[in-house]
């Protein structure tokens, strides 16, 4: 699955922190239901061109804001209740 997100490399705001926007914007707008599965690391930064350290970051910061759950050997999803949610 492919995250519909944009990142623009040239507004100045670091991949990480435009990557955490998208996500969080993603999983408020109500199109991710608990427990949809995000992409693997390895997915996203191919999808979006991007090296892993910035999705390694987004994603460890998605989940200590409570938004994904990592679910070891297994990857990220979606959390059951998300805040706000």
């Amino acid at each position: 699955m492919r995250l519909e997100i944009q990142l623009d490399r040239d507004n100045g705001v670091p991949l990480t922190e435009q990557i955490v926007a998208g996500v969080t914007a993603w999983i408020r707008s109500r199109t991710a239901h608990p427990g949809s599965k995000l992409p693997s690391i390895r997915q996203f930064a191919a999808d979006y061109g991007v090296s892993r350290f910035p999705v390694i970051e987004a994603y460890d910061r998605l989940v200590s804001l409570g938004y994904v759950d990592s679910r070891h050997g297994s990857g990220f999803y979606v959390a059951d209740r998300p805040p706000g949610g």
